[in-house]
């Protein structure tokens, strides 16, 4: 019986302790979480807008145009915007691989993504940052090695 009685009031206590109050409740009620800047946001399917012939019967094309075009949509939007790049690392991606093609498209890609942490941002100077948006703005001719 003692032992009954405890278990009721270990379970009394944990509900007592962890309860939410009334003012947190209301806070939650009163709070809009619906974002604006995203009701603008257009993510388009495929890399360009106009594909190759062999594009639109590729199966990787439309894998990976997929694959893109899911996270674009759906994943990212639930992520925190704490990006240090502008554009984001799927917009970028999605430039490159229409600029330079799949196979360099997606290497320079992977550069891109393993950049793309608060450690590798360490040691740049401030001057690589925006001064309107505290971006750093990045073109797809850092890969360009080409004559122009």
């Amino acid at each position: 019986m003692k032992k009954i009685v405890l278990l009721f009031l270990l379970v009394f206590l944990g509900f007592f302790l962890f309860a939410q109050k009334q003012n947190d409740v209301a806070l939650l009620r009163d709070t809009d979480f619906d974002n604006p800047k995203f009701h603008a946001r257009h993510v388009a399917y495929g890399f360009s807008e106009n594909p190759s012939r062999f594009a639109r019967f590729n199966p990787i094309y439309h894998f990976l145009s997929g694959a893109m075009f899911i996270y674009q949509k759906f994943v990212s939007v639930q992520l925190p915007t704490s990006c240090a790049f502008n554009p984001s690392c799927s917009a970028y991606s999605k430039q490159l691989i229409q600029r330079f093609g799949l196979v360099k498209g997606v290497f320079c890609s992977a550069d891109r993504i393993m950049r793309c942490n608060r450690v590798a941002l360490t040691g740049l100077p401030i001057t690589v940052f925006n001064e309107h948006d505290g971006k750093i703005h990045e073109s797809t001719d850092r890969y360009y090695f080409g004559n122009r």
